[in-house]
């Protein structure tokens, strides 16, 4: 009688150290121009809002200086318009590409880890348990403890609203820019206050789009303990067997039962 074997611990088939491709070279190549673009955006735009202030008027004083800072605005923005055509591209027209956007889009367990997670970070759902207020309420809805925080996969519900901001956002900035940098193109298509609102919707969105770049996307990529000083993934695409089963571990556990399923032997047939 044959022994049956002992079936391979999680470590044996994902090594914390073994690397998985998370973005491909086309797709850092792709960040890496909506950095330039969008960094080059906001230096030189921004100035134009908020140009009352001393500094600015400092430094953009001199006719040649706002000269060179319209051009390297509008450089930026040919930039931000060819990256977002190569993205839309890339969507369209590869395989991978049309997976990561069916991975990005919202559903409805999104909407569950988002208040999972706000509750979870609250904590005050487990402060009212610990003090008797509720018990049969949690006991019938466990869920609304928020004992833990929730499991993601490929992406979590704060890379999905990143990604649809720069999508919506880089479609609202090069609408609203390219009639503003036709000016005269504008006049003839639309009133004069349809002109107005363009130039009102280029500037709050720069303003929102700065400081949710700022504020939101440089903490989970800098500054969450967990990837603290920075993530690498965006420079070499890489990520390791234990982020992976950290930060997205319902892919991990994904990868994991499909090497098992590989590694089991196939049932014999009979004819």
């Amino acid at each position: 009688m044959e022994s049956q074997k002992e079936p391979l611990s999680e470590e044996a088939l994902i090594r914390d150290d073994e690397v998985f491709l998370r973005m491909n070279l086309a797709e850092r190549l792709q960040h890496i121009l909506l950095v330039i673009s969008f960094t080059t955006l906001v230096l030189t735009g921004l100035p134009l809002l908020f140009y009352e202030l001393k500094i600015f008027k400092s430094i953009f004083g001199s006719a040649r200086a706002f000269q060179l800072r319209g051009f390297l605005h509008r450089a930026a923005a040919v930039i931000l318009i060819v990256d977002s055509l190569w993205h839309v591209g890339y969507v369209a027209f590869t395989r991978r590409g049309r997976q990561n956007l069916k991975d990005l889009l919202p559903r409805r367990k999104d909407v569950r880890d988002a208040v999972q997670q706000f509750g979870y970070n609250l904590g005050l759902t487990r402060f009212l348990h610990r003090r008797g207020i509720g018990k049969k309420f949690f006991a019938r809805r466990p869920f609304w403890l928020f004992e833990k925080e929730p499991e993601y996969g490929r992406y979590n519900f704060i890379e999905k609203l990143e990604y649809l901001s720069v999508v919506w956002g880089s479609f609202i900035m090069i609408l609203s820019g390219f009639f503003m940098w036709n000016l005269e193109l504008s006049l003839r298509l639309f009133p004069l206050w349809v002109h107005d609102i363009f130039v009102i919707v280029h500037g709050y969105e720069a303003m929102l789009a700065f400081l949710a770049i700022i504020i939101w996307h440089m903490y989970n990529v800098h500054l969450n303990p967990e990837v603290f000083p920075m993530s690498k993934v965006w420079l070499n695409g890489k990520i390791t067997g234990r982020e992976l089963r950290t930060l997205h571990p319902l892919e991990y556990r994904r990868i994991l039962e499909e090497r098992r399923k590989a590694l089991e032997p196939e049932s014999p047939t009979w004819s």
